[in-house]
């Protein structure tokens, strides 16, 4: 494709990926758009990821990086894209505010690293400005959670049931293993499982999960993992979502789930001012039309 820009897409983790997959599918299909996409793992550690991305850049020259969220892998990508001035976009950016201070401080770090602030809602947008960002760089585009997805209702039981998501506390294994048990002490009815994500000790979260299966006499359903389309409907069928994920936030409220927060890991999160889907198409024309130049690159904080 002559003289196409190519936009750079990194992706660490299930959550964020199922959020990318709608861009990049447009980010492919567009005629003056190639995509390079780096998947890191998150038992990588930060140094062996600060390679990888380095030697990625050097060999896929992207004219802009895609990093989304707030996960503690993508605060070497930020970093090492910063030191070529390779202009970043920053996905969800200013969301993290009210998740746990980890989410929070390495969502900040990458924000203060970027160039341009795609953010889900005007919440977002003024925690960005009062960090002193400027005003030009941050645009408000929604949601990108319900684009191009057909709700799957195959793994949705045929009775009332609650639906369970306990990801690791990012600090303390007291307390993951505090809020997994908390979580299943609130099912009396059947249930629906789902395994936590990659952080380090989910191994708590798992065993807990078993000891719980072969205990009860509940019917439950345990899944490692579900594709989105399954989780979705699951989560818009569901009596109650019982968790300490964002999905609490930024998916329930669409369906008007009733959830149960469980632990400090999403605590003091927002729920969004109002869920506007459709994000994808807004990011990619912003990808493929925004001037890239010195002003771009030359970030200045207001302070």
């Amino acid at each position: 494709m002559v003289n196409a820009r190519k936009i750079g897409v990194v992706t660490a983790s299930r959550a964020e990926r199922g959020l990318l997959e709608p861009v990049i599918k447009r980010i492919e299909s567009h005629p003056r758009l190639t995509c390079s996409l780096l998947e890191i793992k998150p038992d990588w550690g930060m140094s062996f990821i600060f390679t990888c991305v380095s030697i990625w850049l050097d060999r896929e020259k992207p004219d802009i990086v895609l990093i989304p969220c707030d996960r503690k892998e993508q605060v070497p990508v930020a970093l090492v894209c910063l030191s070529k001035n390779v202009p970043i976009a920053h996905f969800y950016s200013g969301s993290s505010i009210g998740g746990n201070i980890q989410d929070e401080i390495y969502g900040m770090i990458i924000a203060l690293c970027s160039h341009v602030h795609l953010c889900h809602d005007e919440n977002a947008a003024e925690i960005l400005k009062k960090i002193g960002i400027e005003e030009w760089r941050i645009k408000v585009v929604g949601s990108t959670a319900f684009d191009d997805v057909t709700l799957d209702y195959s793994l949705v039981p045929n009775e009332p049931f609650d639906l369970v998501l306990i990801n690791p506390d990012t600090i303390s294994k007291e307390r993951t293993e505090r809020d997994i048990e908390e979580a299943l002490s609130k099912l009396w009815r059947r249930a629906v499982i789902i395994g936590p994500n990659e952080d380090e000790n989910r191994e708590i979260i798992l065993k807990k999960i078993q000891e719980f299966i072969r205990k009860k006499k509940i019917v439950c359903n345990f899944y490692d993992s579900v594709p989105r389309e399954q989780f979705l409907a699951l989560l818009k069928e569901c009596r109650h979502f019982i968790t300490n994920s964002s999905s609490a936030f930024y998916e329930a409220p669409y369906f008007s789930t009733t959830c149960i927060l469980i632990g400090e890991r999403n605590k003091f999160r927002r729920v969004p001012s109002r869920i506007v889907t459709g994000a994808s198409d807004r990011i990619v024309d912003i990808l493929a039309n925004i001037k890239i130049d010195e002003k771009l690159l030359r970030k200045r904080l207001k302070l």
